[in-house]
């Protein structure tokens, strides 16, 4: 009886079987779809980041996480994962995290959406714009992000001039003291102190100087009246004592009171008994803009900033 020829056909069944066994998990394993397309991605970028003007555009992708780097895209999904870069080394703000920029991105204009810091003196719109899109760059640069499969890219112009900031306002207010002063025997009224008070600006240095003539029959005029103060607050006050300066004589109704604001700006008002005066000072302010920042391009021609939001 020949029991070789069938054991060595078993053994071929069986390397037969475990090469297709192999092969199928090997097709099991490979790819059923393409990665991303990255040069896909940065060309719907290109045009609008390279755009002398506004614009925008929307591209449809199938990725599951996107990396924005600077110029430089990663779109992976789970087939694999594809690398670009956008031409011109143009740099973009992955907006994500950010209501107001994806509000902007998406086409909601700039005035609508920072109507309330253009309303405010105290806050400037574009100046908050520019540090939101900051933050949105320093924290989503080169951080893997959740694609949600339309890329959105808009390129917005604003204008530095579009907004101002309110001046500071200082204000002081004068007041006099009477002092009595003896003089052969009669009593005579005049202005002995000459307080100015102050609300402002913290930190600013301000100096008073009282003019006039002393009571008494001499006219002899009021000499090393004056004073200088830091106020450390946004209020605080400056006195001038005009008795100190010469024997205890009071000046004379009225004195002259000039006084010297941080700035160089003065005032001078004429001071009578318990008089009240005021005066104020304006402060121009600029707002600090973040336009040294990568992502900023400043169009001389215009006068305006151009910025590229992505919305991924």
């Amino acid at each position: 009886m020949d029991w070789e020829a069938p054991l060595d056909g078993w053994y071929v069944f069986l390397a037969v079987s475990l090469v297709s066994i192999a092969v199928a998990g090997l097709v099991l394993g490979l790819p059923t779809g393409p990665p991303p397309d990255a040069p896909e991605a940065a060309n719907a970028i290109e045009p609008v980041a390279a755009s002398d003007s506004e614009s925008s555009s929307s591209w449809e992708y199938d990725a599951e996480t996107i990396v924005i780097d600077g110029s430089t895209l990663e779109l992976a999904n789970d087939h694999g994962t594809s690398h670009a870069s956008v031409d011109y080394d143009a740099i973009v703000v992955p907006v994500s995290g950010s209501d107001r920029l994806e509000n902007i991105t998406h086409g909601v204009a700039f005035e609508d959406e920072y109507e309330a810091e253009l309303a405010d003196g105290d806050t400037h719109a574009v100046s908050e714009f520019l540090a939101d899109a900051g933050d949105r760059y320093d924290e989503n640069s080169g951080t893997e992000l959740t694609a949600t499969g339309e890329l959105v890219t808009r390129q917005i112009s604003v204008e530095p001039d579009s907004d101002s900031l309110d001046p500071l306002v200082e204000t002081v207010e004068f007041e006099t003291t009477t002092s009595e002063f003896g003089i052969g025997g009669a009593s005579v009224t005049g202005i002995g102190t000459v307080t100015a008070s102050y609300d402002g600006v913290a930190g600013n240095e301000l100096e008073l100087h009282v003019d006039g003539e002393y009571v008494g029959p001499d006219g002899e005029s009021i000499s090393d009246a004056s004073a200088s103060q830091l106020i450390p607050g946004r209020t605080g006050t400056l006195d001038v004592d005009i008795e100190s300066s010469n024997i205890n004589r009071p000046g004379s109704e009225p004195v002259d009171a000039t006084l010297e604001f941080d700035d160089g700006e003065t005032c001078e008002r004429e001071l009578g008994f318990d008089t009240t005066k005021t005066c104020t000072n304006s402060i121009p302010r600029t707002a600090a803009f973040d336009d040294d920042e990568p992502f900023v391009d400043y169009n001389t021609e215009t006068d305006h900033y151009h910025v590229t939001l992505v919305s991924v």
